[in-house]
């Protein structure tokens, strides 16, 4: 695979990423992430101190629910990034 390839790959999966972003499916699944940092922060209030299982499984839920939306922003960037290095060599 050449580098123009890669970049046409790297400028075609962060379009796809943005475009999921916008889309009814994407909005849903981000704010059910976002909802699932929310009721890990609020049940981290509660926990028991000396409950350390509990605390990991809740931090982890709260990682693994902002990650999602990092993963998709990383891919619009990649995204740009690749587009813009694109034209440069080709415009």
């Amino acid at each position: 695979m050449s580098e123009q390839d890669v970049l046409i790959a790297e400028a075609e999966i962060g379009d796809e990423a943005r475009k999921f972003l916008e889309s009814e499916l994407g909005k849903t699944l981000l704010g059910m992430a976002s909802q699932e940092v929310l009721l890990a922060q609020e049940a981290l209030e509660v926990v028991d101190p000396s409950d350390t299982k509990k605390i990991t499984a809740l931090q982890n839920q709260a990682k693994v629910a902002r990650n999602f939306e990092q993963w998709l922003a990383e891919l619009i960037d990649k995204g740009n990034n690749a587009l813009n290095v694109w034209r440069q060599q080709n415009g």
